[in-house]
């Protein structure tokens, strides 16, 4: 199997594993919208918020397991790409990974942390209310960096389409102008070869004219 083949494999972990983050964060979203984005007099979204999260933090390690292994299947697509990345194309892969470190530094420093506060309940220099918030406003962030990385995947794969439409019309282009030129230089070859055979027709005429000229005059000749 050659390298390219593998190409699209990298292209599609990496969107493969952009959904599920996003399918995370929008399981997260009722929660959120209560704490960031209503005000909340009672304090009971808060509590559901905290209660949330602390479900999430106290779920067997074989659910964090699966996230994480989703992520490294996105490193690992990116890496593909970035192996012989082309020289048109590798910003576009370098700026995908850097979108998705800066989503999973931002889940390691803010989610991860703010998950084992929610259950140990120390929140150290900020309030339950704040850190709440700022987990929300982190998941945020997230989605932003990771529609970049939609952004710049269909991006290229529209630049590797359309450079493939060029070139398969220049090819088309260059394969008409080509069998033009065949076909006019049959017709070059056709007329050569016609003029060559008139030439020769009239050089022979010629030629049997001269000689009967030769013969009249000899057997004028003979009977003087």
């Amino acid at each position: 199997m050659a390298y390219k083949d593998i190409v699209p494999i990298g292209s599609a972990l990496i969107i493969a594993t952009t959904s599920f983050i996003l399918g995370a964060v929008y399981g997260n979203l009722p929660y959120d919208i209560g704490t960031l984005w209503s005000k909340d007099e009672t304090g009971a979204a808060f509590a559901n918020s905290l209660a949330h999260y602390q479900t999430w933090g106290n779920t067997p390690n074989h659910v964090h397991y699966i996230f994480h292994f989703v992520l490294g299947l996105g490193l690992l697509g990116c890496f593909i790409k970035l192996y012989k990345p082309q020289e048109d194309a590798k910003y576009f892969e370098y700026g995908t990974l850097g979108f998705l470190m800066i989503a999973i530094i931002i889940y390691l420093t803010n989610l991860r942390v703010g998950v084992n506060s929610a259950i140990s309940g120390n929140w150290g220099e900020v309030d339950a209310e704040t850190g709440l918030n700022v987990m929300a406003a982190s998941q945020v962030m997230i989605v932003l960096v990771l529609l970049g990385v939609f952004v710049l995947q269909g991006g290229l794969y529209y630049a590797e389409w359309y450079d493939e439409r060029l070139k398969e019309d220049f090819y088309k282009k260059e394969a008409e102008i080509a069998a033009s030129a065949a076909v006019d230089a049959e017709k070059k070859q056709a007329e050569a070869v016609g003029e060559e055979a008139a030439t020769k027709s009239t050089s022979t005429g010629t030629e049997t004219t001269a000689t009967t000229v030769k013969k009249t005059k000899r057997i004028i000749r003979k009977k003087v």
